[in-house]
């Protein structure tokens, strides 16, 4: 189990170097969705209490909605959940801190997931996808469905480093704010920036 932590723990920091240098060197003409910070200003207020480290996007960047990932029947897209708000969360089996948040990913979804918002966990393990679904069950988090990147691919396309790692999405597929490490997802903080990205209608 340790050489299983010390080797993901290795992956993660290698790809995320990679995948953080490409996402901080892209481009404008990379992000043809790009807006200015104003069109998510306005949730600046609602970032108060445990959301205090959650960043707003300065650039509402379009993410890669045609990305492979696998489900539980069989490969999909983040393009199949356009249209919903998104709280994307990037866990693994091996982090600790991505386990003790999970509950509370799960009561989040369970008070306010719906037609407009969905939380959606994303494995970057290695193990079969029923594995990872497992976990979740074992952890208090049966009501949540994982979706898979066994290359962690997605991590490093995000510029992600660290796990566990966060990232709210608009309707449209745009990065609103993202937040890297635990948080109290399902405490009265965490509910009201995603209460107040509803209301926008967003």
């Amino acid at each position: 189990m340790k050489k299983k932590l010390v080797l993901g723990l290795a992956a993660v920091v290698i790809l995320g170097l990679v995948g953080w240098t490409a996402y901080e060197m892209r481009s404008p003409d990379e992000s043809p969705s790009a807006s200015s910070l104003a069109e998510f200003g306005h949730l600046a207020q609602s970032l108060t209490g445990d959301m205090g480290k959650f960043t707003l996007s300065d650039t509402a960047t379009l993410l890669p909605l045609d990305k492979e990932l696998v489900g539980p029947n069989g490969t999909t897209t983040l393009a199949a959940y356009k249209g919903q708000i998104l709280l994307i969360n990037l866990w693994a089996e091996w982090c600790a801190p991505c386990i003790e948040e999970m509950p509370t990913l799960a009561a989040l979804q369970k008070e306010l997931g719906g037609a407009d918002f969905h939380v959606l966990p994303i494995s970057i393990d290695r193990a079969p996808i029923e594995q990872a679904q497992a976990v979740l069950g074992k952890f208090n988090a049966a009501n949540l469905e994982t979706l898979s990147d066994p290359k962690m691919q997605l991590m490093g396309d995000l510029g992600f480093i660290g796990l566990p790692a966060t990232v709210l999405v608009d309707r449209e597929g745009r990065e609103v704010g993202r937040m890297v490490g635990p948080a109290k997802w399902d405490g009265p903080d965490a509910k009201k920036l995603i209460r107040a990205l509803i209301a926008t209608g967003q």
